[in-house]
């Protein structure tokens, strides 16, 4: 008797791992929302005008050359540069492309340039941060040295569009453009 119940479970235990193993093989499992990735670096040809590709590439070339000029990699003191804002002057002028700069002030944030340039948040949004959470005031005096900014053109004709994007830091003290840099792209 105690043989047969030992036998019977055994069965039971047997039966209840085949059928797991069964009902995993049978049916693919559902798709909830799962999406394809691509690298960030590679064009779909079902993308139109500016893309990720173009973000990686622009924002990679110009964080390599703010990066490698002299007066910033031989300054006796860390630069500081405040973010301006991306003019977009495309046909798109709903299109928000401060992600461009985002990008630029990140890598240069991550690499060895971060021993020789500082970023300082802007007046107005520190202001409405104290603000906001009722920090004290204090006069506050921006030790920005440059600002770095970019203005996007483009040129869209029929059946291609082509880009200029440029990209500039000023010295804030006599408001020379001291770098300026470009990526120009264009779509058949």
């Amino acid at each position: 008797m105690h043989h047969r119940a030992h036998t019977s479970a055994f069965i039971v235990g047997l039966s209840t791992v085949a059928f797991t193993f069964l009902g995993a093989c049978e049916t693919t499992p559902p798709d909830y929302g799962r999406t394809t990735t691509r690298p960030v670096d590679q064009r779909v040809s079902s993308e139109q005008g500016l893309a990720s590709k173009d973000l990686v590439s622009a924002t990679d070339n110009m964080t390599q050359s703010i990066a490698s000029m002299p007066e910033f990699r031989d300054a006796p003191y860390r630069v500081q540069i405040v973010m301006d804002q991306v003019q977009n002057r495309t046909h798109m002028p709903a299109r928000d492309f401060d992600i461009y700069l985002a990008r630029i002030r990140a890598n240069l944030n991550q690499s060895g340039a971060r021993y020789n340039i500082g970023f300082v948040e802007n007046r107005a949004s520190l202001e409405a941060v104290r603000a906001r959470e009722g920090a004290p005031q204090v006069d506050y005096q921006t030790k920005a040295d440059y600002t770095l900014k970019g203005v996007f053109y483009d040129l869209p004709n029929r059946g291609s569009d082509y880009y200029l994007l440029t990209f500039q830091i000023v010295d804030l003290h006599d408001g020379q453009i001291v770098w300026e840099g470009s990526y120009e792209v264009k779509f058949a």
